[in-house]
């Protein structure tokens, strides 16, 4: 079984590198945490479809959340190898896994709410019992194998397929991901067994087979691309205030600007909004120290803010200073903003820091 002990050592492998880059404050060795598994490649909708990040169908599949959901899929995979591999070889199992994979994902997506993180190779696996049961018909009605298959199968693709076990072990089960991968792995079993010549012992096509297989691997190497690529920023996501925690106008700022400041010290926006509740009660110094603080940011306003929120922190620090009488110093903090056509270059101009 050298396709199923290498996808199991492969979701072993990925599921250390969860321990391993597991992002600080999200979830323990046991449980790594949404945050730590959307950094890593999970399928979140709105990163998919919205940001593009396709590659996200061939990275979730090899992630976990969890000991207890790494175990299962493990074992499933094992089970699965016994029934199927040995009668489509390994090139063709691999096969099946990606397409399952792939079929999961794209029901994941279709039919599942848009907040639902979904990780797991269980896709893959339903599409490994769907063609294993599909496949079993080659073998005659009364033979041992086919009795094998059909029980085997059967007995994996029932409860997974019906929302019986949702909520084990505190995770919910993404049973649109089961159907969609179950489907997948049916269609490519249903037309490997009408291709399949009785007399030929292995099945027909190992060319499409390994380009399917090649594909999966190509994909899961891009991804992991992707992941060293973006793991930076979504390590900074965390840091980041929830759009629903936003206050909503200057009366909850001035309530909640100390906590937002406590629990997200490295939003810039924590900073600003304590800024501004601390200039409302004439406390210059300690609102120039937070205007400071969030320009100090600079790694976290490149990565999530637009170019206008470093031009309001500087637009507002520049008056400050310049209220302070600290003008040279005002000038060279308004500079930047001074290069930018618009209302906040008018209203620099006007207090005589950019040269008109």
């Amino acid at each position: 079984m050298t396709a199923t002990l290498g996808l199991i050592g492969a979701i072993l492998a990925v599921y250390l590198c969860e321990a391993v880059f597991r992002i600080d404050g999200s979830g323990t060795l046991f449980d790594p945490g949404i945050s730590t598994l959307v950094a890593l490649g999970a399928l979140d909708k709105s990163l998919v479809v919205e940001g593009g990040q396709w590659w996200r169908l061939f990275s979730a599949p090899l992630l976990h959340g969890g000991v207890p959901h790494l175990a299962l899929n493990s074992l499933a995979l094992l089970f699965a190898g016994a029934a199927l591999e040995r009668v489509v070889g390994p090139i063709w199992f691999a096969a099946i896994f990606v397409v399952g994979a792939l079929g999961g994902g794209l029901a994941s997506l279709a039919i599942n709410a848009a907040d639902l993180i979904s990780v797991g190779a269980s896709g893959a696996i339903m599409g490994l019992f769907a063609a294993a049961l599909v496949i079993a018909y080659r073998f005659p009605m009364q033979s041992r194998q086919r009795r094998l298959m059909l029980s085997g199968s059967l007995g994996v693709l029932i409860p997974s397929l019906i929302p019986l076990f949702d909520g084990l072990f505190g995770q919910r089960i993404d049973f649109a991901a089961h159907i969609g991968g179950a489907i997948a792995g049916g269609i490519v079993g249903g037309t490997l067994l009408g291709l399949w010549h009785p007399d030929t012992e292995a099945p027909p096509h190992r060319k499409t087979a390994i380009a399917i297989a090649v594909l999966g691997l190509c994909g899961a190497i891009f991804a992991a691309s992707q992941v060293v690529a973006t793991y930076s920023s979504q390590t900074l996501a965390v840091h980041v205030i929830p759009d629903a925690r936003l206050p909503k106008g200057m009366d909850e700022i001035r309530a909640r600007s100390a906590e937002l400041l406590a629990e997200f010290p490295r939003d810039p926006r924590s900073h600003i909004y304590r800024a501004v509740t601390l200039q409302g009660d004439n406390d210059n110094a300690g609102a120039e120290r937070e205007w400071r603080a969030a320009l100090a940011e600079r790694e976290m306003l490149r990565a999530f803010f637009k170019p206008e929120l470093e031009h309001l922190i500087r637009v507002n620090l520049a008056l400050l200073l310049k209220e302070s009488g600290r003008r040279a110093e005002a000038a060279a903090m308004a500079q930047p903003v001074c290069a930018f056509k618009g209302e906040r270059q008018i209203l620099l101009e006007n207090a005589g820091l950019c040269r008109r």
